[in-house]
């Protein structure tokens, strides 16, 4: 009887300390997700708001206007509404990336276009330019390089082409999709 009651008694401890480990190690989770703002101390909230990334010699590199601007001190991330990303490399076509909202990540490394992102890459010789539509974009303005796996349209005047993913590298003027590629070319009239 006596070791029935030392059993019982061990199993309703060890049941006891497993269930006090498992809701420490749910609140500490759940501290660490959720959505930023609640969390997060914000340290810098403006609107109208510009921002230049400049090179070794002191040129802009690129400029990142928005509505309003986040600045969260935990992360160093910031938070973008209605942004509008600018490529001002002088050698390369210029490109503009306008979104719904954007993350900045990595001191500028990452930005992280979300909502109508619709990214125009000039075109030489007087050609239509380069118009990317998609939901999600992810802009590493300092390599100039674009990517997605998300759904896209790509239209340059009256040809198109609708694919799951791609990746623009501005500098080596390449643009690479993923899969579900379909190109739509309108003939030329004579």
């Amino acid at each position: 009887m006596g070791d029935r009651v030392a059993s019982v008694i061990a199993i309703v401890l060890l049941t006891l300390v497993a269930a006090t480990s498992y809701w420490y190690s749910r609140a500490l989770r759940s501290e660490g997700q959720g959505p930023e703002a609640a969390h997060a101390k914000v340290d810098a909230d403006a609107n109208q708001v510009t921002l230049i990334q400049f090179d070794e010699i002191g040129r802009a590199k690129y400029k990142l206007f928005a509505d309003r601007m986040t600045h969260f001190v935990e992360t160093d991330n910031v938070d973008l509404v209605k942004p509008r990303l600018v490529s001002l490399r002088p050698d390369q076509p210029r490109i503009e990336a306008v979104a719904q909202l954007a993350r900045v990540e990595n001191n500028g490394e990452r930005v992280r276009l979300s909502g109508d992102v619709v990214l125009t890459r000039d075109s030489p010789g007087g050609q239509p330019p380069l118009r990317i539509k998609t939901d999600a974009l992810l802009a590493l303005p300092d390599l100039d390089r674009y990517s997605t796996d998300q759904p896209v349209l790509v239209e340059r005047g009256s040809d198109s082409i609708r694919a799951r993913g791609m990746e623009l590298d501005n500098i080596a003027q390449r643009i690479e999709f993923f899969s579900e590629v379909v190109d739509t070319i309108t003939p030329e009239r004579k």
